[in-house]
């Protein structure tokens, strides 16, 4: 099934469920899933469901610039964004996909034209501590809609931008994203005796984790929100350094780079 049939299924999902749906490319080879939508203060369910009509009419097959293939649509260029979820979102990208970089001007935020974003925590907030329960419910309704969507286990690199939204422990026998993703921890062991899955800064203050399916089709890859606060320009750059290295020597693997 073609991936434009896909993502208006997963639209479709979206608008029963009352869920967001997402921006970008809908045929990249890259999802990025962050914590949630950032509002200054918490908005009532009126503003939430505007905001979700105008999500839906962006998305649909009518309007979306990419299903559309409008050369000469530039909604996916975006001057006024100062988010800096979206500022490392770009950064990572440009890392990942080297070949790319001569498609952007400076200022501008178009890493949608080669991923695909959308969150994890179906509510815009001022801050993910507030309503821990609430939030677990809408995150555990969000991943079922994950796990069934064709067009979510589409894509050949995830990154799951959540921190501990998510939990993946044999131990605690919680594993999230191996039951939604249909991956598995990268348990083998460096020559240092830790597993190849467990990335960490050299200051510790940041980390990612890897998976991989069984054939080595799909990576996802599990992190920190990228806009967290107090963390180090040399820790920040390490992980976008690292990260973007292992997406671009996967979608090198599968062939998928133009």
């Amino acid at each position: 099934m073609d991936r434009e049939k896909l993502f208006e299924e997963f639209l479709n999902e979206c608008k029963k469920n009352n869920q967001i749906c997402g921006a970008g490319n809908p045929y990249a080879h890259i999802l990025l899933v962050g914590q949630e939508h950032y509002a200054k203060k918490r908005i009532d369910n009126r503003q939430w469901n505007d905001y979700l009509e105008g999500n839906y009419a962006y998305c649909s097959v009518e309007n979306n610039p990419w299903i559309k293939k409008d050369e000469n649509d530039n909604r996916w260029r975006n001057y006024q964004n100062p988010s800096k979820t979206w500022y490392y979102y770009q950064q990572l990208i440009n890392k990942a996909l080297p070949k790319r970089l001569n498609r952007s001007e400076r200022g501008v935020r178009d890493f949608e034209f080669d991923a695909f974003t959308t969150e994890l925590n179906n509510e815009a907030k001022p801050s993910s501590t507030t309503d821990r329960e609430g939030v677990k419910g809408n995150i555990e309704s969000r991943l079922k809609i994950f796990e069934r969507s064709k067009f979510i286990q589409s894509f050949s690199v995830i990154v799951l931008a959540c921190g501990n939204y998510l939990t993946n422990s044999v131990e605690l026998g919680v594993t999230q994203i191996n039951d939604t993703f249909g991956v598995i921890f990268d348990n083998d062991l460096n020559n240092n005796g830790v597993p190849k899955g467990w990335h960490k800064s050299g200051k510790g203050k940041l980390w990612f984790t890897t998976h991989h399916s069984e054939d080595k089709q799909k990576l996802v890859i599990h992190t920190r929100q990228f806009s967290l606060r107090y963390t180090s320009s040399e820790d920040r750059e390490w992980l976008i350094n690292e990260m973007g290295t292992i997406i671009r020597d996967h979608l090198d693997q599968l062939k998928n780079l133009d």
